[in-house]
């Protein structure tokens, strides 16, 4: 992660620190975070087919990066520390996915159905903002919104409870 707002932090790793993606040595990584962190894991319903969107991505990565040593180093370690990586990554499944629906299960706000979509930021070739939303009116943006909410006040920023719901969580990531 390069970044993200409030929800989204709320939302991926509010265990974490708010501004750990500033710091370089230790930026959160999305396939670190699926497969060595227990928050993530239990985060996605369906933790298997997160798990294999990302290491379809990562092979997609990996085919576009051969002599990346951060990403050799990454593969090593989620190989060392995870038998359900090396499992999926000796399937040699590549997965280039922009848009992808999954229900969560969220601490704080309960089980949720978003749709998490992957956009190009043409300025910046190599990264990309992942946009998370869910059905407007349905359960799920309420969800979002409360966790927005109690983001936002957390942080000292409370907004009333009848405003607009929130922008939807973003993070951005280096593209594979």
């Amino acid at each position: 992660m390069l970044g993200w707002n409030r929800t989204g932090h709320a939302l991926f790793a509010g265990h974490l620190a708010p501004d750990s993606p500033a710091d370089p040595k230790g930026r959160p990584n999305t396939a670190r975070l699926v497969f060595r962190d227990a928050h993530t894991r239990e985060l996605y319903e369906d933790w298997p087919k997160k798990a294999r969107d990302v290491v379809g991505r990562l092979r997609l990565a990996v085919g576009r990066y051969p002599d990346d040593p951060q990403l050799a180093a990454l593969i090593g370690e989620l190989a060392m520390h995870s038998q359900e990586f090396t499992t999926l990554w000796s399937q040699h499944r590549v997965r280039a996915w922009d848009i992808a629906a999954y229900r969560m299960h969220h601490p704080l706000v309960g089980s949720l159905d978003v749709t998490q979509q992957a956009l190009s930021v043409p300025a910046k070739p190599g990264q990309r903002i992942v946009a998370v939303t869910a059905e407007a009116g349905s359960a799920s943006q309420a969800a979002l919104t409360l966790l927005a909410q109690a983001a936002a006040a957390a942080d000292g920023h409370a907004r009333p409870a009848d405003s607009t719901p929130p922008r939807a969580p973003l993070a951005t990531e280096p593209a594979p």
